[in-house]
C-alpha cells in the first residue's frame, strides 16, 4: 500500500487518479470537469463500478483556482488555504482509493481491549448537547453561554438580537438524520433538507457551525434555510464557507461605505442581512464571474483591488480569513491566531475549545474562569502548548471533539504506542510535538515570514459595543509576543534559534537559518 501520494507537475488535459490495492492508474476525467464536487464523486463511483470507493475531488470553483477552494469527500471537506486550486492547477479532478488489505499494529489484542474500553468512556461521556446539535453546539456558546463573541456586522461585534433564527434548534428543524465517522459515539455531522422556499431548496450536508456563523452570524443574515443553501452551494461549488463568509461581509461593508457600488457588482446590491444578494456573490466568485474574479483572490487582494479604507476592515492573519471564534473573548486565542503557521486558525492551534472545557493538565493548560479568559498572562504558554497538541494530534490524524468526551493526553499516548510499538513516553511526545510546530515555523521562515506577519488585524483592537465580552481587546499584544518567542526559542524576529533547532534534533535544518 502506500503511506501518502506526491501529485508532481500539470496534466495536460483534466484528470483523476485511482488507487486500487497498491495500483494506480491515470484516468480521463474531461467527461466530469465542470461538475460539482457531489456529482463529481457519484460519477468516478459509476466509472469504476465500485460505490464503496472512497473519492475526494475539486468542484468548479478549484478548476478556477478560486483561492479559497476546497477539496471535498462527500460529507468531510478540507476547507482552507485553498487546496482545491492546487489541484485545479495541475487538471486534477479527484483522487479514488480502494484497499481490502490488513493494516497491523504491533499489539492487536490489547489495542482492540483499550479500544473497547475507549469507546464505551468516549459513548457514556459524549456531550449530550454534541449528540443533539453537532458543532451548532458552538453557536449557544459563542454567544448565548457568555461567550461574547462578536462576529456581527463584519467584526464589529455587539449583540445579534436575531441570533435565535439561526442557531442550533433551527438547524434542528432542517436535520433529517445524523452522519457518524466510522464508529463514532457522537456523529456531529447533519444531513439537512430544505423544500420550501424553493429558492433555498437542496439536500445534503451541514451546516456546521462555522458555516452559519460566517455565512449568517458575520453577514447578519436571519434565516437558517437560506445559510442553509448558502452553505450546500459552497459545498457543491468546493469553495471554504469561512472565507466566503468573511468575503460576502467584507463586500457588504465596502458597499455600505460606498467603495464599490452596483454597477461594479454587476447590479448586486449587498446589504446586511440579505441572503439573495449574497447568494448571487456565491455564484460570482466561484465562476468568477465579473467582479466575482476580484473577491475570489483572497481577501488581500480584494482589498488591494478596492483601495481606499479597504485593508483596515479585513480580519485575517498571513492572508487566512478569521474563523468563528473571537479573541476579544479568550486572548490566548490573539497570539495563537497571530503566530499561526498557516494564519488565523482554530485547528493548528486549539485555544479557542479551551473556554469550552478542553485541557491538558500535563502542559498546564487548563480551562478559565471568566476573569482569566481577558488576560495576556499566560496567553503564550498557553497558545504555544495547544499548537504543539494539535501538530501532535493532527499527525495522528484524529478527531478533536473526543476530548470533551473523556478521551486525554494520556490516552492518546498508549494508543499510539499499541499501534507502532513504539514506547514513547508523554515527555517524548511533548519534544516531538515541539518540533513538529518548530519545523512548519522553520519553513514559513524560508518563505520570509518574520514578526512582521505575527499580527492581529486593527478591528481586534477596537473593543465590541455590547455582549459579555464588551470593551475587552487582547493587550499588551506585542508583550505576549515576545513572550512567545521567548518560550519556543525564537529571536525577536521570531525566527528559530539554532540552539533550539539542534536541541529538538533539527540539526541538518538549522542550516536553512536566514544569514544574520
Amino acid at each position: 500500500g502506500f503511506d501518502a501520494i506526491v501529485v508532481k507537475g500539470k496534466a495536460d488535459s483534466p484528470l483523476y487518479i485511482w488507487v486500487n490495492e497498491g495500483e494506480v492508474q491515470i484516468r480521463d476525467a474531461s467527461s466530469i470537469w465542470g461538475k460539482s464536487t457531489s456529482e463529481t464523486i457519484e460519477a468516478v463511483k459509476s466509472d469504476l463500478g465500485d460505490k464503496a470507493v472512497k473519492v475526494v475531488c475539486i468542484g468548479p470553483a478549484g478548476e478556477k483556482l478560486v483561492r479559497f477552494a476546497c477539496i471535498s469527500s462527500g460529507f468531510g471537506f478540507a476547507g482552507r488555504t485553498g487546496l482545491g486550486a492546487v489541484m485545479g492547477s495541475k487538471n486534477l479532478k479527484a483522487i479514488a482509493v480502494r484497499g481490502t488489505k490488513r493494516v497491523d499494529v504491533a499489539e492487536p489484542d490489547k489495542l482492540a481491549e483499550r479500544s473497547r474500553e475507549l469507546s464505551r468512556r468516549l459513548y457514556e461521556n459524549s456531550l449530550e448537547g454534541m449528540r443533539k446539535y453537532g458543532t451548532m453546539l458552538g453557536m449557544q456558546a459563542g454567544q448565548h453561554d457568555d461567550r461574547g463573541y462578536g462576529l456581527k456586522h463584519n467584526w464589529d461585534g455587539g449583540v445579534f438580537e436575531e441570533i435565535s433564527k439561526i442557531n442550533e434548534e433551527r438547524v434542528r428543524e432542517i436535520t433529517v438524520g445524523e452522519v457518524p465517522c466510522s464508529n463514532c459515539p457522537v456523529a456531529c455531522h447533519r444531513h439537512t433538507r430544505v423544500t420550501e422556499p424553493e429558492k433555498y431548496a437542496y439536500d445534503g450536508h451541514g451546516p456546521e457551525y462555522e458555516t452559519v456563523a460566517m455565512l449568517g452570524w458575520l453577514t447578519m443574515i436571519a434565516d437558517i434555510k437560506a445559510v442553509g443553501y448558502m452553505g450546500h452551494l459552497c459545498n457543491e461549488y468546493g469553495i471554504d464557507t469561512i472565507s466566503t463568509g468573511s468575503m460576502i461581509a467584507f463586500t457588504m461593508e465596502c458597499y455600505e461605505k460606498g467603495w464599490i457600488d452596483e454597477t461594479r457588482l454587476g447590479g448586486v446590491k449587498p446589504v446586511w442581512g440579505d441572503a439573495d444578494s449574497a447568494i448571487e456573490l456565491i455564484h460570482m466568485i466561484a465562476s468568477r464571474r465579473g467582479f466575482g474574479e476580484v473577491l475570489a483572490n483572497g481577501i488581500r487582494s480584494a482589498a488591494e483591488f478596492i483601495g481606499r479604507g479597504a485593508k483596515e476592515i479585513i480580519v485575517e492573519c498571513k492572508g487566512l480569513d478569521y474563523p468563528a471564534h473571537d479573541p476579544r473573548s479568550y486572548y490566548p486565542t490573539a497570539i495563537n491566531y497571530a503566530t499561526g503557521v498557516r494564519g488565523a486558525c482554530h485547528q493548528r492551534g486549539v485555544t479557542a475549545w479551551v473556554p469550552g472545557g478542553f485541557n491538558i493538565p500535563e502542559w498546564g493548560v487548563l480551562v478559565p474562569n471568566r476573569e482569566d479568559r481577558y488576560t495576556m498572562k499566560n496567553a503564550a504558554h498557553i497558545a504555544a502548548k495547544c499548537q504543539d497538541w494539535a501538530s501532535f494530534s493532527n499527525s495522528l490524524v484524529q478527531c478533536e471533539f473526543m476530548f470533551w468526551s473523556g478521551l486525554t493526553f494520556r490516552d492518546q499516548v498508549e494508543l499510539l504506542n499499541l499501534v507502532t510499538g513504539w514506547g514513547l513516553d508523554a515527555e517524548a511526545v511533548a519534544e516531538i510535538s515541539e518540533r513538529i510546530t518548530t519545523l512548519q515555523r522553520l519553513i514559513n521562515v524560508r518563505f520570509g515570514v518574520r514578526r512582521k506577519d505575527d499580527y492581529l488585524p486593527p478591528k481586534m483592537f477596537k473593543p465590541q459595543p455590547s455582549g459579555a465580552s464588551a470593551g475587552k481587546v487582547p493587550q499588551p499584544f506585542e508583550e505576549a509576543l515576545l513572550e512567545y518567542y521567548r518560550l519556543r526559542g525564537w529571536d525577536e524576529n521570531g525566527i528559530p534559534t539554532k540552539e533550539k533547532l539542534e536541541s529538538l534534533g533539527l540539526t541538518q535544518e538549522a542550516g536553512y537559518l536566514p544569514n544574520p
